[in-house]
């Protein structure tokens, strides 16, 4: 039993690798631990005991040598002094590791101990490693002793894949701390052979030969590793290594044997060739092996071996369809060889792989069907591999079968879960669906798995925040939208295209220094980036600079240009240009602005510009062949094809021009149309009647043009859709659009809350364009057209001359209310009037004044000439069109029904109206209101001029202005003879001052009249119309016009001018400043007759306005209904009142 345990011990025990403890040891002490570990491992007791004495003498306590003391006596079979030692190092160095695995050493020694060993390695042996290693780390916990239970412990843990590596390197630390355990070298150096670590076992072996005792096996070893090399430079290489180390022996025997056979065998060329191409392949280099087996198998067609080296050379090489030629080959011309085995496996895999290459090279040409058959007849040789399924399921992804691939998708990762590319195929089909069932099955993936499609994951998360931050530009938030930039910035740091939409963000959300710097960032760090270069050229001209933009293109050689970089240049080139002939237009110049267009290079941009401008100065066959000319090299372009649309539709052929409207594609490539084209159709649709369509198209882009920053495109939508909202019958939508095209326009940042705000915004500004002027001037335009307006107005009026028909003086007092209606104005006027034509001059109580039949027979009686009554009237006017009709007021002796009609509209720079109407002559009281004769009782008077005319005008918002009207009319009357007169007046005006807010204006004008008949006089079946049967006086422009408006308020002068009377003719131009008959030979001459008409809202309710209207007269002027508004030019109330004097 005794002799048992001891050998059991010795067994046990061995070299340990004790780590220091409490204490640095000394040089010395350290050289004396390491003798007693050599005499341990070479079994030299006398060595260990010489190490002992002098470690103790130097230090008794030191727990490396407590902890060899214990291992000594332990071998000794001094058990009870062993456990005097161990006793005593717990004392010392209770955590040590010296302790730790002294009290394990000692565990071994027991028969509790021995037995948890022996099942330890019972496990071992039959297999169950990991049963065995737990049960050594049950006996161990964790720390096993040292010596050749280290050893063995570790060579099992090595048994474990995963803990291979790591066990090698204790097993590596154990033998350089304890050198001359030649069973821990062999354990080692095979682990290394096995891990295909040949170097490091090579030098393991080396070492290990070193030993006397561990000579032999080394030898053994070695040479085992090297004697079936296939024969090459390597093996000849390995063999002589192997005999510089070893020099005696069976195996150095052979070595040199076989080393001089192989030397001879290499001297040969075709064997040289072959030998080097087996062991290329062998070394898994089949590009270097292909040439030599090929020169191999050029000298011996019959070389089976060679032959099916070279395919699996060319397997190694992913060739193949050679390498089945060649296993095929192989096989033929050996069917019986030892490596038929391998071949007919090889040939298999290769032909496996082959059809996969071939259905893969199908799925690319885009015939899923050929891929398919590859992959079926792929599945048939192996349907164990899961790639002959993945292709099934891409060529069914190919046909768009999306269930079938799916399906092929789910089944390749059911026989391996680590295809990547199934996972991928997956995520691709759900996230076709929706992003949201992608992401769903994304988070169901193993880390693995979701590893493998990282780049899908990210490029999700991209597009989702991409379209977040998308939503959040179109709601105007463009600050937010720059923060989810951010994060996508964050996940692909450096990207270009999203450092551009970060920047626009940030410059629309007024960040505009924090823009430019990432921009110029972005240049500094890819400055020879094509994209980069193009994305800034953007990002310059979208800022609307345009030179800059340019220059930074020019940064990047033009022959690194591409498309797109060559398109923007072109673009901005052409900017350049275009704005040039614009200026040149607007100046006047337009002939000079074409010719400049004309010299340049071909281009549809060019040839769109000119279309227009001769579309816009009415020019429509020159605009229909030109935009007939841009059709037939470009079919689809939505500019000419709209244009056309425009013209047909102006032309009234609106067949045609539906027929054009139906060729407008429904996208712009692939992307919906820009939201200027869809303005462009609605109002094409809108000018067809087409109003449902209109409608329709307008609804779904002013969302998102009052999204998106202000721009000439937002704001050009707004106000077209406002403009139709006006003329559909929705003008409190459109005053709601307007204040939107307010902000897109520039007009304001902060969209109008209130009306006072609204028609503030509505005056004009001398620094705006002429977009902010027409939304402006439409704005106030509608919003006066909805106003509900009470007017109150009384005139004063009156001439001199004889009492009782020509010394008159009249008070009018009119009431008038507007209201909208349509797309216009309706009203309701009631005039009161009081004329008093004074009295007649009696003698002897007769009077007998050339009126009535006075003059014949002296008339008696009542002397006071006077009329009063009140009319009535309705009417109706938009910018085309107005009407009224109404009476003469009813009191007076005369009492008709009168009214009129008009049509306006313009024929290009001109404008024009045609009227027709029955209105009554007011410039006495016979001719207006009828008198009645003294002597017979009966009345006469009360003459109507019935007829039409036509006027027309010029003025383009320049100084200068002609206008010209042409009038014919019948004049009748009660008992009045009948007349007729053509009445044609013409004039030019310039003005001198034409700012936003002050207007001067002065002009002359020429006024040719012709009557019938002479009935000017007072007396029976005449009218007392001034009815010289020609007349034609040249006069300077009255009404000359001074207005201004300052602030809030606003006022306006209106004068008569100077009139030059050539001898042939007699007039005054103002019916109610003619003279009596008397005083119509007034000698020439001029007078000034000023009138004035301040203006400025007092109340909050409404504005309230007076002006003197006459030398002699005052009227009075007051809206209600509205709060502070934009007050209209007191002129054109001036004006009105002249024109409804001039109309008699």
């Amino acid at each position: 039993m005794r002799k048992f345990t001891v050998d059991l011990l010795s067994l046990s025990l061995g070299l340990a690798l004790m780590p220091l403890a409490q204490a640095v040891n000394s040089p010395q002490q350290q050289q004396l631990l390491e003798q007693v570990r050599l005499g341990e491992s070479t079994q030299r007791e006398d060595l260990v005991r010489q190490s002992l004495y002098r470690l103790e003498l130097i230090d008794p306590n030191n727990p490396d040598v407590i902890a060899a003391r214990f291992r000594y006596l332990l071998r000794q079979g001094d058990n009870a002094g062993a456990q005097k030692e161990l006793d005593r190092l717990k004392g010392i160095a209770p955590g040590s590791s010296a302790y730790q695995s002294s009290r394990n050493t000692m565990l071994l020694s027991t028969p509790d101990g021995r037995q948890q060993l022996q099942q330890a390695r019972l496990l071992a042996t039959t297999g169950h490693t990991q049963e065995a290693i737990a049960a050594y780390d049950k006996l161990f916990d964790g720390n096993p002793p040292g010596g050749d239970v280290a050893t063995e412990y570790w060579n099992v843990v090595a048994k474990d894949p995963a803990r291979r590596n790591a066990a090698i390197n204790q097993l590596k630390k154990i033998n350089s701390s304890s050198p001359g355990n030649t069973q821990l070298q062999s354990t080692l150096a095979q682990l290394l052979f096995q891990t295909g670590r040949r170097d490091e076992g090579f030098a393991v072996l080396q070492e290990m030969a070193k030993s006397s005792n561990g000579r032999s096996q080394a030898s053994d070893m070695w040479y085992a590793q090297i004697k079936d090399q296939p024969v090459s430079n390597a093996s000849v290489s390995a063999l002589q290594k192997y005999l510089s180390v070893f020099s005696d022996g069976e195996n150095v025997t052979a070595a040199r044997s076989q080393l001089e056979a192989q030397q001879k065998q290499l001297a040969d060329p075709t064997f040289r060739a072959k030998a080097q191409g087996l062991a290329a392949v062998d070394a898994g280099q089949g590009d270097k092996a292909v040439a030599e087996l090929q020169k191999a198998v050029s000298a011996n067609h019959a070389d089976s071996e060679a032959i099916g080296a070279l395919g699996q050379a060319y397997s190694q090489k992913g060739d193949r369809a050679r390498a089945v030629a060649q296993f095929e080959k192989a096989i033929a011309l050996d069917p019986q060889s030892d490596n038929r085995g391998k071949w007919d496996s090889l040939l298999k895999v290769n032909r496996y792989w082959l059809l996969i290459q071939q259905g893969d090279a199908a799925l690319k040409a885009n015939n899923p069907a050929q891929a398919e058959r590859y992959y079926q007849q792929a599945r048939t040789i192996d349907n164990s591999d899961s790639y002959a399924v993945l292709g099934l399921g891409d060529a069914a992804a190919a046909r768009k079968d999306n269930d079938a691939a799916e399906r092929y998708y789910r089944q390749a990762l059911r026989m391996d879960s680590g295809n990547s590319n199934a996972v991928r195929g997956l995520a691709n089909i759900y996230r076709a669906q929706s992003p949201e069932k992608a992401s769903q099955f994304i988070q169901s993936l193993s880390a693995s798995q979701r590893r493998s499609i990282d780049d899908i994951e990210r490029s999700l998360t991209n597009e989702q925040l991409s379209a977040q931050a998308e939503q959040l530009e179109n709601q105007g938030k463009y600050a937010q939208a720059a923060e989810v930039q951010r994060r996508r910035l964050a996940l692909s740091p450096g990207d270009v295209w999203i450092t551009y939409r970060l920047s626009r963000d940030l410059y629309s959300a007024g960040q505009r220094s924090q823009a430019d710097t990432l921009m110029r960032q972005l240049a500094s760090q890819k400055p020879t980036d094509p994209d980069q270069v193009y994305a800034n050229g953007l990002y310059l001209s979208g800022n609307d600079q345009d030179r800059a933009a340019l220059a930074h293109l020019e940064t990047l050689p033009r022959s690194q240009w591409n498309g797109n970089i060559q398109e923007l240049a072109d673009r901005l080139q052409s900017n350049q240009v275009l704005d040039t002939a614009n200026r040149l237009r607007d100046s006047g110049k337009e002939q000079e602005a074409e010719n400049l267009l004309r010299q340049q290079p071909a281009s549809t941009r060019i040839d769109l510009t000119l279309a227009d401008w001769a579309q816009q100065r009415g020019d429509l066959s020159a605009a229909k062949t030109a935009y007939s000319g841009v059709l037939q090299r470009e079919p689809q372009n939505e500019d000419a094809i709209l244009g056309l649309t425009e013209i047909y539709s102006a032309q009234g052929d609106k067949d045609a021009a539906r027929a054009e409207l139906a060729k407008l594609p429904a996208t712009q490539n692939g992307q919906p149309l820009s939201l200027n084209m869809q303005r462009r159709i609605a109002m094409a649709q809108a000018g067809l009647g087409d109003s449902a369509a209109a409608e329709k198209t307008f609804n779904s882009i002013i969302p998102q043009a009052k999204s998106q920053p202000a721009s000439m495109e937002n704001a050009l939508v707004l106000r077209d859709a406002a403009r139709f909202q006006t003329q559909n019958g929705q003008p409190q939508q459109a005053l709601e659009t307007y204040k939107d095209a307010m902000v897109s326009s520039g007009i304001t940042t902060i969209r109008p809350a209130d009306n006072d705000t609204f028609t503030r915004l509505t005056r004009n500004d001398e620094k705006d364009d002429w977009l902010k002027r027409g939304v402006r001037s439409d704005a106030g335009d509608l919003y006066r057209q909805q106003d509900v307006n009470v007017t109150l107005q009384h005139d004063y009026w009156g001439s001199s001359g004889t009492g009782g028909y020509s010394d008159l003086k009249a008070h009018t007092t009119m009431l008038q209310v507007d209201a909208p209606l349509s797309d216009g104005r309706m009203f309701f006027r009631s005039d009161l009037v009081n004329m008093d034509a004074g009295s007649f001059a009696t003698n002897n109580g007769t009077y007998d004044p050339k009126w009535g039949t006075c003059a014949e027979t002296p008339c008696r009686g009542n002397t006071s000439q006077t009329s009063n009554g009140a009319s009535v009237a309705v009417g109706w006017q938009n910018k085309t069109w107005a009407w009224d009709i109404g009476t003469t007021p009813m009191g007076f002796d005369v009492v008709d029904v009168v009214g009129g009609v008009s049509y306006s509209n313009d024929l290009g720079p001109i404008g024009y109206t045609i009227n027709a109407h029955r209105r009554p002559i007011s410039s006495s009281l016979l001719a207006f209101a009828g008198q009645k004769d003294t002597n017979t009782g009966t009345t006469w008077g009360g003459v109507r001029a019935t007829g039409g005319g036509v006027s027309i005008s010029y003025d383009k918002g320049e100084a200068n202005g002609i206008w010209s009207s042409l009038n014919a009319e019948s004049l009748t009357g009660k008992n009045v003879e009948d007349n007729w007169r053509v009445r044609w007046m013409t004039g030019y005006y310039y003005k001198l001052i034409n700012k936003n807010n002050e207007r001067l204006t002065v002009g002359v004008s020429n006024m040719l009249w012709h009557y019938d008949k002479d009935l000017s006089g007072y007396t029976w079946v005449r009218a007392a119309i001034i009815a010289r049967r020609n007349m034609s006086p040249l006069r300077c422009r009255s009404p000359g016009v001074n207005a201004r408006r300052t602030g809030p308020g606003s006022w306006a002068g209106l004068s008569h001018g100077l009139t030059l009377k050539p001898t042939m003719c007699c007039a005054i131009p103002f019916r109610d400043s003619f003279p009596s008959m008397s005083q119509a030979a007034t000698p020439t001459g001029g007078r000034w007759k000023p009138a004035a008409a301040p203006q400025a809202p007092v109340i909050p309710r409404g504005p309230l306005s007076s002006a003197g209207s006459r030398p002699t007269g005052l009227w009075v002027l007051a809206w209600i209904f509205r709060k502070r508004k934009t007050i209209p030019k007191p002129c054109a109330a001036l004006c009105t009142l002249l024109r409804r004097r001039l109309a008699g």
